[in-house]
């Protein structure tokens, strides 16, 4: 998948670098199932004239933009970048959406889609808007890509099966509230989290159980607690256990961190990215009274990890 960003971006797009690209434009947050059935509808149009699908998305969520508030984001950029190319799509463009907050939906077409990609066919989401005030909706833009000739199509809508809307706005919140189930069922997948394993204390192998510490992407995270897990390495899944949280029993506080423990793995990892799929939680995480009892618990949680793999549940 290509990928084109950085502030000039605009400026360094020429219509010479895209076939027949076929567009949309989104957050796409999560990269939930009303998502994929977007992407996989422009993919579909894209092969229908021997074109290229091609997504406009956005660093920063652009309520963070209109309202001043940081709105914390499913999957971090390139987490997200990830999906969207597992999705099939072959080029990215990330813009500054205060580049481009104040046109028209007709200057967003002509502007960015014709002048700097050569674009004549846009795919909008169901529910999105494009152009300022979001004047630009499934009902009008039709009509507005017809006076600049662009094709404009809008995409099927997608619900859960209880009829629901699939949004990222709630798939955040079922993050944040640890509804794991919830989570997977809008993913299509189980709900992971992303990063590159850095040095830590090496707490974990003195309790018998090493770690690989991860830092993460800015995702949101899920609550505090220890995690049955799957890590992705090189397109293979292996069971462990996580953690995340602020380690009291060794008095740490304020800094949340990401530990996996995979039995059978040697050898040090830093530098490596970890994409690590949260399956279920088993507890809370907790102060112990000593470093003794920790050892215990842990012994009690890997115990557990085996069972569920010996059940097939991982």
């Amino acid at each position: 998948m290509r990928r084109y960003d950085g502030p000039d971006v605009l400026d360094r797009l020429s219509p010479e670098a895209f076939r027949s690209p076929v567009c949309t434009v989104g957050v796409f947050d999560g990269v939930h199932l009303g998502h994929q059935q977007l992407l996989s509808e422009l993919a579909a149009w894209a092969d229908e004239v021997s074109g290229e699908s091609c997504v406009l998305t956005f660093e920063r969520h652009p309520l963070s933009v209109l309202r001043g508030i940081e709105v914390p984001s499913v999957l971090g950029l390139d987490h997200r970048l990830l999906e969207l190319e597992r999705q099939g799509v072959q080029a990215v463009v990330i813009l500054d959406f205060a580049a481009v907050r104040n046109l028209t939906p007709a200057e967003f077409l002509q502007r960015i889609l014709i002048d700097r990609m050569g674009c004549r066919r846009f795919l909008l989401g169901f529910d999105s808007r494009v152009g300022k005030g979001g004047a630009g909706d499934a009902d009008s833009l039709p009509e507005i890509g017809r006076t600049v000739a662009v094709e404009v199509r809008v995409a099927a809508p997608v619900q859960d099966e209880q009829g629901r809307k699939i949004g990222s706005s709630v798939l955040r919140e079922g993050v944040l509230q640890g509804d794991l189930t919830l989570v997977a069922r809008m993913l299509g997948h189980p709900f992971a989290l992303r990063g590159r394993v850095v040095r830590g204390k090496g707490l974990g192998a003195g309790l018998g159980a090493a770690t690989a510490n991860l830092q993460l992407e800015g995702e949101v995270l899920p609550p505090d607690g220890v995690y049955l897990v799957r890590v992705r390495t090189n397109g293979d899944r292996e069971p462990g256990v996580a953690n995340l949280g602020v380690r009291p029993t060794f008095g740490e506080a304020g800094e949340r961190t990401f530990e996996v423990h995979v039995p059978g793995w040697g050898g040090e990892r830093y530098g490596d990215v970890l994409e690590v799929e949260l399956i279920s939680r088993l507890r809370g995480e907790r102060r112990f009274e000593d470093a003794a009892a920790l050892r215990r618990q842990i012994a009690e949680d890997l115990e557990a990890l085996h069972r569920a793999v010996a059940e097939g549940r991982l």
